[in-house]
């Protein structure tokens, strides 16, 4: 396959780069290849994390394969998020270390909003500006959220110790409205999320008739999760409650790894979500335990749920919540990496048992992240390698995952996947526990809100032709904890590099509407 040496080079190039991958799915002799490909498989019930490594078996499947694409955005990206309208336009954030002013080599960093308007082929900058000058230029963490019904897109700038701005638009990145969003102290790892006004409680009515919604807001404090929430479209915000997780639990106990540290839990935690009521969920690791947030009253009060008795890796759980109230949430185990799906049919209350969803050769992952569409169509997105070595094999290739299901309420459901890379060219290499190189944080993925609810997903490209990481075997990401040389890239290696990626689903599984196949790509 050609190399991305000369792409690299231009932006616009980039920008226009598309790779199919029908070709790896020709049948089931690539299933559990080290280069990955198609498979079709059964999830493994496990209620606990075993010893040795779960895996999963390829099964017959004469169906429709799902068949994926990707598209370089044209900026460099860290953690992407992602948002599709009812039009088709597709939305993300890129966030590179290049904000003006600063002190090179140690840059503060910056966010894009790029948009979409071919069906994720192209992107061009709808930054929020005004007369045409950039509104935001500096943003320690990058998030875009479009609102599916009303179609309205929210962008968020962290401004550290300085509270949030937030900009949203109603015509899709023609023209932003502006609001200064403060809750109280430190604002990191946000999330953004808007969802029916919740029935009683005394809680004041919404005012925007072009949005009728909660918005809530929800942050890592440092000591204690918080919310603030919006009844009018994101203009002003008041602060809620914290969202239940305390930063210090005394009653954990003290180990010297970095989820179970003398019972300090942090207070990091995933992307919320709302229900048809107006339910909010907001899914964490809690000191290893995967957890998760309810609040039935707009944020005022929460109760904590623990999803499953296997230990969970890092914090950012991912969960996504169907028109029935059905909730499905994934994460990562802490022995294996390994990712897990768990299903509530009684809005989060209780749970059933735990399902490693890694396709047949897949031994290490990262960043698993849901959505769903109709009940029980669910699609996933991680990063995963099928090296065998873990951390001994320093240049391990790992590829873009998606993982499909249409029927992920019964009791024994079947799990689609491909990789959206080409087989040749990895996204990663090496180390991809943690912030896996400088795909940073969350990754997203999203069934458009027409369209048959076709799977979008972000992915970074931290593999590129930066130390011919795309084309040899090179050491990739070292690993390192250090803020300065992560941002200087001095311990990056070959991941040092971070493209933005935008994957699409080309043909497969239909997760909205009557069809059950997506026979053609994006029309737009």
């Amino acid at each position: 396959m050609r190399s991305r040496r000369s792409a690299l080079l231009t932006l616009v190039a980039l920008a226009s780069t598309a790779v199919t991958v029908s070709a790896l799915a020709s049948g089931t002799s690539t299933l559990g290849a080290p280069a990955g490909g198609f498979a079709a498989y059964h999830g493994t019930r496990l209620t606990a994390a075993p010893k040795d490594l779960p895996s999963n078996k390829a099964v017959a499947y004469k169906g429709t394969k799902l068949v994926l694409a990707q598209a370089y955005i044209g900026r460099k990206a860290a953690e992407p998020t992602l948002g599709v309208d009812r039009k088709g336009d597709v939305y993300t954030v890129a966030a590179a270390f290049d904000a003006l002013p600063g002190n090179p080599p140690k840059n503060e960093p910056r966010t894009f909003v790029m948009r979409s308007t071919d069906g994720g082929r192209t992107f061009k900058d709808d930054s929020p500006q005004v007369s045409g000058v950039r509104t935001q230029n500096v943003s320690t963490d990058p998030y875009v959220y479009v609102e599916p019904t009303s179609g309205r897109v929210f962008d968020i700038d962290l401004q550290g110790v300085n509270g949030a701005h937030l900009s949203y638009s109603d015509d899709g990145g023609k023209t932003w409205t502006d609001s200064l969003l403060t809750t109280a102290g430190v604002n990191d790892h946000q999330t953004l999320v808007a969802g029916p006004l919740p029935e009683g409680g005394g809680l004041l009515p919404l005012s925007d008739p072009k949005f009728q919604k909660v918005l809530y807001y929800c942050t890592n404090g440092i000591a204690y999760g918080s919310c603030a929430r919006s009844y009018d479209g994101g203009r002003t915000f008041t602060q809620a409650n914290q969202t239940g997780y305390q930063a210090v639990n005394p009653g954990y106990l003290a180990t010297f790894d970095l989820d179970h540290n003398e019972g300090i839990c942090g207070s990091l935690h995933g992307h919320a979500v709302t229900d048809y009521r107006g339910r909010l969920f907001i899914p964490r690791g809690y000191c290893q335990i995967p957890m998760i947030g309810i609040s039935e009253d707009a944020g005022t009060t929460f109760t904590d749920v623990q999803v499953a008795k296997v230990l969970m890796s890092g914090q950012q759980a991912s969960v996504a919540v169907d028109k029935l109230g059905n909730v499905y949430y994934v994460f990562q185990d802490a022995e294996h990496n390994q990712p897990y799906l768990v299903v509530s049919r009684d809005h989060g209350r209780h749970w059933g048992t735990p399902i490693m969803i890694a396709p047949p050769g897949v031994n290490e992952t990262n960043f698993p992240t849901i959505d769903v569409g109709d009940p029980g169509r669910i699609a996933i997105t991680f990063p995963g390698s099928t090296s065998t070595l873990g951390h001994k094999d320093t240049t391990r290739p790992w590829n873009s995952y998606v993982v499909v299901s249409t029927n992920a309420l019964s009791t024994d459901p079947l799990f689609l996947s491909n990789i959206a890379n080409p087989k040749n060219d990895p996204v990663a290499r090496g180390d991809c526990s943690n912030r896996c190189g400088r795909m940073y944080d969350f990754l997203d993925i999203v069934s458009a809100p027409d369209d048959q609810g076709r799977i979008y997903a972000t992915a970074v490209d931290t593999c590129t032709s930066l130390l011919s990481c795309s084309s040899k075997r090179v050491p990739g990401n070292y690993d390192s904890n250090d803020v300065v040389q992560e941002e200087t890239a001095h311990d990056y290696g070959a991941s040092a590099d971070m493209q933005g990626v935008i994957i699409r689903e080309v043909s497969g599984p239909a997760l909205r509407g009557r069809a059950t196949t997506i026979t053609h790509d994006a029309a737009r």
